[in-house]
């Protein structure tokens, strides 16, 4: 079957559906909420993202030649990992499914995913509404699209959803997803099987245009019916066309890939690490087993003989028994083992090896995280000093959100305008959630320079725009809070009539050299 045609601005895009337009017929199933979606995917989670499907491919890698007694990662062959690596272009779905295997397997490779898919954080934005320069731009019309705008956005979780979607994008490259919208309850975006999904190309606002494979639904044809539109117009026309690829309409499609400039090929991001992580934790596996060898004990007991015949006991076998089982029951503890044999008493311990396993396990799981791009936060004693702390971080984020950032900030401005008629647009800014402070210490600076950032300011806080803007009516319109209230004294209060908008220093010194003046100028006084 050939790949779907790529989709840009300057061929046929593909036609914006507004949600009066959907097809309908009279057997189309109810379509499900945003919270409905939710819900229903909370409980199919594990069927849908098909882990037992990835168990199985990941069963592939067994050496068959070693005992199956096993589970640890050292049956796997890694040659046959090699083989993947070397050969990307033909190995997406066993490479996505030894990725989403470590991903459970590895506790490093876990927090590597979600360190860089959590540093986006997407209430650093501008919510900004249509502006003409040339013309007289109308105040009741801009707060009517700014007021639907920041209700819409209020509601969509952004974080929530978008973090989930950039943790499978760090762990397999691409995310495909259809985005419900129910007014009210918000968003939800609904992750589909990679194995049946493509990269069809770009919309005209550069976000990725996803296809999905209908065949699908010959499986899990009762989906079909649950999930509602777009997948049943989707279905419809592949049973009237036999087009097998069916375009998401982009008021549904979500489609994000962490190597953007190459949608052809996908590669879990994180690929050039999987032999490191597979030799750490064997390293790891053989340290544990190490440990637990060395508390263990065996303890036997000599029946000694009068002389050359085995059967000439110095002791009476009976008597002995008892106080062996004695011995069993009442003095030795579960991690030690005995029997009877002709001979003396001895013991046998197994001798403390994994001293030197420490050492290799962390300076092995120090080079993953510098492999890995830095990782400042998760390898702290790799940084000499907070100068260069700072930076790793920097570099860190910088490698995480320059390729998602702008991807979501096209996708929530595309679903936006699909849900408002005219909808103010999104920015997101290009600041994770490590910067945040000093970006924070810039808009402020930005505010006293007389520039409109005091919404922006306060969602730096962790206050939405609407939440802002409403409680600013209570505390000053309604409450009148701003006269009856002093205003705090701070570093940053400024005169009444300090038109440069310049800061002016705290009338209170409360330092040892103010107070030593003040006490000074009273004495002459």
């Amino acid at each position: 079957m050939p790949r779907p045609k790529k989709v840009d601005a300057n061929s046929n895009a593909p036609a914006k559906i507004n949600n009066s337009q959907k097809k309908t017929t009279s057997s189309t199933p109810k379509q499900p909420t945003a919270n409905e979606m939710r819900e229903w995917y909370e409980k199919n989670k594990s069927r849908l993202e098909r882990y037992e499907d990835a168990t199985s491919a990941i069963t592939s890698l067994r050496d068959i030649q070693k005992s199956k007694t096993y589970t640890t990662i050292s049956n796997y062959s890694k040659e046959d990992v090699k083989d993947y690596i070397k050969n990307i272009s033909s190995s997406e779905a066993n490479l996505r499914s030894l990725s989403r295997y470590l991903y459970y397997r590895s506790e490093i490779y876990y927090r590597l995913c979600k360190y860089y898919a959590n540093q986006i954080d997407l209430s650093i934005r501008n919510i900004v509404p249509p502006f003409i320069i040339s013309d007289n731009n109308d105040i009741k019309s801009t707060l009517q699209k700014y007021q639907e705008t920041v209700d819409v956005v209020d509601t969509l979780g952004l974080n929530y959803e978008f973090r989930k979607a950039a943790s499978i994008t760090l762990r397999e490259d691409a995310f495909y997803g259809c985005a419900y919208y129910t007014e009210g309850q918000g968003m939800f975006i609904l992750p589909l099987d990679p194995s049946y999904m493509r990269i069809a190309g770009v919309f005209p606002d550069g976000s990725f245009a996803c296809a999905m494979d209908m065949s699908y639904f010959k499986r899990n044809s009762e989906l079909l019916e649950y999930w509602g539109e777009p997948f049943n117009s989707m279905w419809n026309t592949y049973q009237s066309t036999n087009e097998k690829y069916q375009l998401i309409p982009e008021e549904y499609n979500v489609c994000i890939k962490f190597r953007s400039e190459d949608w052809e090929t996908i590669v879990p991001v994180l690929t050039p690490i999987f032999l490191s992580l597979i030799d750490l934790m064997d390293a790891s596996d053989y340290q544990a087993v190490q440990q637990a060898a060395n508390i263990y004990k065996l303890v036997w007991l000599e029946m000694k003989t009068m002389g050359n015949d085995v059967d000439d006991w110095a002791v009476n076998p009976d008597i002995m028994i008892q106080y062996f089982n004695r011995m069993l029951e009442e003095a030795l503890p579960p991690y030690i083992s005995a029997a009877i044999v002709p001979g003396e008493l001895h013991e046998i311990s197994f001798p403390d090896d994994a001293s030197g396993d420490v050492t290799k396990v962390e300076k092995a799981t120090k080079e993953i995280l510098n492999t890995a791009g830095g990782a400042q936060i998760l390898n702290l004693n790799s940084a000499s000093n907070s100068t260069a702390f700072k930076y790793g971080v920097l570099a860190d984020s910088t490698f995480s959100i320059s390729t998602l950032i702008p991807q979501i900030q096209a996708i929530v401005n595309r679903l936006l305008s699909s849900w408002i008629s005219e909808p103010c647009k999104v920015k997101f800014f290009d600041i994770s959630i490590y910067q945040k402070d000093d970006f924070k210490k810039s808009i402020l600076e930005s505010c006293q320079n007389g520039l409109p950032n005091k919404i922006l300011y306060n969602t730096l806080n962790g206050v939405s725009e609407k939440d802002t803007l409403a409680m600013n009516f209570l505390e000053e319109d309604c409450l009148n809070l701003g006269e009856k209230l002093k205003p705090f004294s701070t570093s940053y209060t400024q005169s009444g009539d300090n038109q440069g908008g310049g800061q002016e220093k705290d009338q209170s010194d409360l330092s040892d050299e103010g107070l030593k003046t003040k006490d000074q100028d009273k004495n002459n006084k």
